[in-house]
């Protein structure tokens, strides 16, 4: 119930002031409303003044956390009059929670306009007290008599102010730590999403496209012809290969294979695409018609990621020469140093009768980039001459 109320501010400022109002009269009616039992006020007024003070006093209170720098100042002005008129302990408790609604709700410029108003009230009512009285010990009771009712409240309302402005930026803070998480599990998912289109790319397109280019040389061979045959195997090799890797796929996608750790995945993904099984790509180029020549030796150690992504730009690479230069002779160079091995897949612009291939960058260039980026290494292709070149080096240090 205070919740909803104190999710509206007008009607909880009505219920404080009426709930000060019932303490007046309270006060009143027990005969305590005059601070310190007589008025002592120069005028000879009627007692039931202190209710006219204390009604104003309230009135001006609903303006307490809409309007409090101008609830603050109207109240000073109430308990000025009744200083002088009736000199009532109700209008001070209206002061001190209005003291604490500013401390509470106002911004920091009304706040410390308060501050000021406050210094310069007790020193007025401090030299105001020695001018009269003289008296240390009256001095006293008006330093605590605004300690109590003006300075604790306002220390208290600052400190609930500071307190909420915490929680506020902690509040913004797990805000922006969860956006930020969230933004991460984006780039996290936009990211698997780009690596499975590349290993959908590079290895089914690949075998796909290597059974659409065998088949198609089956054709131009006619029925009958003696490399139907081997063409056929290789359709079927190839068929058989793509199931098999759609299989591992899919089962790595769904969890499956639960009790692999990730060595037995990388050496999973080392036996099905290997430098080691170059022989595999070569056959399928050359049953499609292509000629394909292979130069140097695969180093006898090579890390798994390193020896994958080989074996997949490789791959690519015969796919788009096949594609766009059937029947051009194509030159693999393997080379290694030190710390990098080197991959160069050459061949001819054009073939007979075709036009030239498409040099614009395309899905399978960006995702031979992107592999041998993600090993630490690189790859580009471009045209040199009147041949169109693969160009890759990549790490032989596991990274």
């Amino acid at each position: 119930m205070w919740s909803r109320v104190a999710e509206r501010p007008r009607l909880r400022d009505v219920l404080v002031c009426l709930a000060f109002l019932a303490l007046g009269l309270v006060l009143y009616a027990a005969d305590l409303t005059v601070i310190g039992g007589n008025s002592g006020s120069p005028f000879d007024l009627p007692r039931w003044v202190a209710l006219i003070t204390l009604v104003t006093a309230c009135a001006v209170q609903s303006l307490r956390s809409t309007a409090p720098g101008v609830s603050f100042a109207l109240c000073l002005a109430v308990v000025a009059v009744d200083v002088v008129l009736a000199q009532s302990i109700s209008v001070w408790l209206v002061l001190s929670d209005i003291a604490y609604a500013v401390a509470l709700y106002a911004g920091r410029r009304t706040v410390h306009v308060m501050y000021a108003t406050v210094g310069a009230i007790t020193v007025l009512a401090v030299a105001s007290v020695l001018a009269v009285d003289g008296s240390w010990r009256s001095v006293l009771l008006i330093l605590l008599w605004l300690l109590a009712l003006v300075i604790s409240p306002i220390g208290y309302g600052r400190a609930i102010a500071e307190h909420r402005l915490a929680a506020r930026s902690e509040r913004e803070r797990s805000l922006a730590v969860a956006q930020l998480a969230a933004r991460d599990r984006a780039d996290a998912v936009a990211d698997e999403r780009r690596r499975l289109a590349r290993d959908l790319h590079d290895i089914v397109a690949g075998h796909l496209s290597g059974i659409a280019l065998q088949s198609a040389a089956a054709l131009r061979a006619g029925p009958g012809a003696p490399i139907t045959a081997e063409v056929l195997a290789s359709v079927r090799s190839n068929s058989v290969e793509a199931l098999g890797e759609m299989r591992t796929m899919i089962e790595v996608l769904g969890g499956l294979d639960t009790e692999a750790g990730p060595d037995d995945h990388q050496e999973q993904s080392r036996r099905t695409a290997s430098l080691r099984r170059l022989d595999r790509l070569v056959t399928t180029a050359r049953t499609a018609g292509s000629p394909v020549t292979v130069t140097g030796e695969v180093p006898t150690e090579i890390p798994p990621s390193t020896d994958v992504c080989a074996y997949r730009i490789v791959a690519e690479a015969l796919t788009n020469a096949a594609r766009h230069a059937p029947a051009q002779p194509i030159s693999i160079t393997l080379g290694a140093t030190d710390t990098d091995l080197t991959v160069t897949v050459r061949n001819p612009l054009a073939g007979d009768g075709h036009p030239l291939c498409d040099v614009r960058p395309s899905h399978g260039l960006v995702n031979m980039a992107l592999r041998a980026e993600s090993v630490g290494g690189r790859c580009s292709g471009a045209v040199h001459g009147e041949h169109w070149v693969v160009d890759a080096s990549l790490p032989l240090a596991a990274r």
